[in-house]
């Protein structure tokens, strides 16, 4: 494996571990909270996606798993998105009509809608660079243009209402939803960046998102900590 790809999957390791860090950390400061759930659902997906995108990328000898773990992956990042979204319903309403159809369900439709696609236009492995010891998956460029537009719609919307929320409050609570809305602006950039990434196959790109994405995180942790 060449320098540039191990410092890509060791990056990875790291942002995997700071999101599972902070899930945890963000779920420990009040398990009963709603809000403070589906934050750590966040965290904690994006921990596991980063988990699973790490574990494919050392396998160098069992190429038939590889696809599978690349698409639990993304199917993890689907639900990270969906759990930014339900942050933002979890400020807005009640928890009991938080999980409802109207709110839940509707999130669980979008979230099918992101994730059948990996199954029906199946990304594959480049095995040129797979005998050289470097895995690459290659998803269909229509597939990863509408899932990764989705995630950043989706966090583009969470973040307009964090805003709208954060002018009609004051004090502490305004301040830890400037931190949480600076957070996710943080995030999305790192999305934008590891998208252009994906399209031109610029591991530099990739590596410099992730590190982005980690900001994003500890911006948002800070917010829990006001």
């Amino acid at each position: 494996m060449d320098p540039l790809n191990l410092s890509k999957i060791i990056t990875t390791i790291i942002t995997a571990v700071i999101a599972l860090i902070i899930g945890l950390r963000v779920l420990s400061l009040n398990k009963s909270d709603i809000l403070n759930r589906w934050f750590a659902m966040y965290f904690i997906s994006s921990s596991l996606g980063f988990t699973f995108y790490s574990i494919y990328h050392l396998i160098l000898n069992n190429a038939d798993i590889i696809i599978p773990l690349m698409i639990t992956a993304q199917i993890f990042f689907n639900l990270n998105a969906i759990s930014l979204i339900m942050t933002y319903f979890s400020l807005k309403e009640h928890s009991k009509t938080v999980m409802s159809w109207k709110y839940l369900g509707a999130m669980l439709i979008v979230f099918f809608a992101m994730s059948i696609g990996y199954f029906i236009f199946r990304p594959h492995l480049d095995m040129n660079k797979y005998a050289l010891e470097r895995v690459d998956t290659r998803t269909p460029f229509e597939l990863l243009v509408f899932v990764n537009a989705i995630r950043i719609l989706l966090a583009l919307f969470a973040v307009y209402k964090y805003i709208v929320i954060t002018r009609k409050l004051e004090g502490r609570t305004k301040n830890r939803m400037i931190w949480f809305s600076v957070g996710v602006i943080v995030f999305i950039l790192g999305l934008l960046i590891n998208l252009l990434g994906g399209l031109l196959a610029s591991v530099e790109m990739e590596i410099v998102a992730l590190i982005t994405i980690d900001i994003g995180a500890l911006v948002v942790l800070k917010g829990f900590l006001i």
